[in-house]
């Protein structure tokens, strides 16, 4: 009986992931704001579409020095450099579906 439902429960996590829309994921977030330097910075990047929760990763890039980024897309901190990088931020969400997008950032 216990493998039955295991049996029941696998197939339909491998049902709804099969049946997920991943073509309405999108980042709200078209670009980020420039950071001055000393100042907290308090910015949070957005998604609309596939299923909430979202959860956002640097995957290449590098945010200046002082400024971080969490798994909810908030960047935070206080810039130290002058700097003009691209970070890659890919967005997942609760079926598993991503979306990487490039943003620009800037401090000065």
């Amino acid at each position: 009986m216990r493998k039955m439902f295991l049996f029941v429960v696998l197939a339909l996590s491998i049902a709804s992931l099969a049946s997920a829309d991943c073509s309405t994921l999108t980042f709200l977030t078209e670009s980020l704001p420039d950071f001055a330097i000393g100042s907290p910075a308090n910015f949070t990047i957005e998604a609309i579409g596939g299923t909430a929760p979202y959860t956002f990763q640097i995957v290449d890039g590098v945010m200046p020095a002082g400024l971080h980024m969490n798994s909810h897309g908030k960047i935070s901190g206080v810039p130290r450099e002058v700097a003009d990088n691209t970070i890659f931020v890919l967005l997942t969400d609760a079926n598993g579906c991503t979306l990487t997008q490039a943003f620009p950032i800037r401090t000065n």
